[in-house]
């Protein structure tokens, strides 16, 4: 996922394509994928891209991958800190950033 950063050398604001990641995303191994997923539970982005990483988890899952990505990314989530609500939605506050800087 961070091997697709773009950085713009007057503002060093990450930018992701989200698009190279769709086309690319059964090169990528099931962790990534996973936490592609855990990231959108996490931060509420990108939901569709983690629909198609769930999608391409269960395909693999069909052909016989046998690795067990439910309790992977339940595990992973587990270890992730508890936002505090009380400040901003961090998902709003990102795409507020990503927004104004198109303009």
């Amino acid at each position: 996922m961070f091997d697709n950063f773009e950085y713009k050398e007057y503002d060093l604001q990450p930018e992701v394509n989200v698009q190279e990641i769709i086309d690319n995303l059964s090169k990528y191994d099931s962790k990534k994928l996973c936490d592609i997923i855990i990231c959108y539970r996490y931060l509420s982005l990108n939901k569709d891209l983690s629909i198609l990483c769930m999608e391409e988890l269960g395909k693999r899952r069909i052909i016989g991958d046998n690795f067990d990505f439910e309790n992977y990314i339940d595990e992973s989530q587990k270890d992730l800190p508890t936002l505090n609500f009380s400040i901003p939605d961090i998902g709003a506050f990102l795409k507020n950033i990503s927004f104004s800087n198109k303009k």
